[in-house]
């Protein structure tokens, strides 16, 4: 049985602050590919080139039709993960343009759809959605 985790990355642009054909957030790999009891280390990457953004938050969906739960947030090189996954994720980060995720001991919990947002301290308006990484987990040995 293979479970899917899908990462996708959006950016927060408020009213009239960036425009949107030239502030962009982007996110790799494409796909990973990767088993039960294994780790994502660094490799879900996050990066935009926003002004004045220093926050890269992260997201995870666990499902179509569920709400997106905060897993966690770089302020600048300080990262903020949730209580409730600071022992199963960490963040990195290199200033306020880029951050990555890591995941450890994959388990099939872990399948989903990971978010991230580029975000400054007092941003309003819509999320706009743009790029994502597919990540395979299999409990089998095999892939």
């Amino acid at each position: 049985m293979i479970f899917t985790v899908f990462v996708f990355c959006f950016l927060h642009l408020p009213g009239n602050n960036g425009n949107p054909l030239t502030s962009m957030v982007f996110q790799t790999p494409p796909f990973i590919i990767k088993r039960t009891g294994e780790s994502v280390a660094s490799e879900i990457s996050c990066s935009h080139n926003v002004p004045n953004y220093d926050i890269i938050l992260w997201y995870k969906r666990e499902g179509e039709h569920k709400a997106l739960k905060l897993l966690g947030y770089m302020n600048n090189i300080f990262p903020y993960p949730e209580d409730d996954v600071k022992d199963k994720i960490s963040l990195d980060g290199d200033d306020r343009n880029h951050a990555s995720l890591s995941i450890s001991d994959l388990s099939l919990n872990d399948s989903g759809v990971y978010f991230c947002a580029a975000s400054q301290h007092s941003a309003a308006g819509s999320p706009h959605f743009n790029t994502k990484t597919l990540l395979h987990l299999s409990d089998r040995q095999t892939c």
